[in-house]
């Protein structure tokens, strides 16, 4: 899958499970959306749970961090990483 294709699967989910609650709120692709309020730790667990099930991916729990999942620019990058075998 193209980079850009996930980038954009991977927005949707979060614009339409989390920045609906933030009207107005524009939300680029490095944009920490934990520290802007977009995403709680509740919203991680939402997250994890969308790209194991989506993208056929174990996600270990020392995974679960702001360096893969706070960003839509790092978790294109850790779902690619981990969809070729990183």
């Amino acid at each position: 899958m193209a980079a850009d294709q996930l980038r954009t699967e991977l927005r949707t989910f979060v614009e339409e499970n989390f920045l609906y609650m933030h009207p107005g709120v524009e939300l680029a692709d490095d944009d920490d959306m934990l520290s802007r309020g977009i995403i709680d730790s509740l919203g991680f667990v939402e997250l994890v749970d969308m790209v194991q099930t989506t993208y056929g991916i174990e996600v270990q729990d020392v995974e679960i961090t702001e360096e893969n999942f706070g960003s839509i620019a790092t978790l294109v990058t850790f779902v690619s990483a981990r969809r070729n075998g990183a």
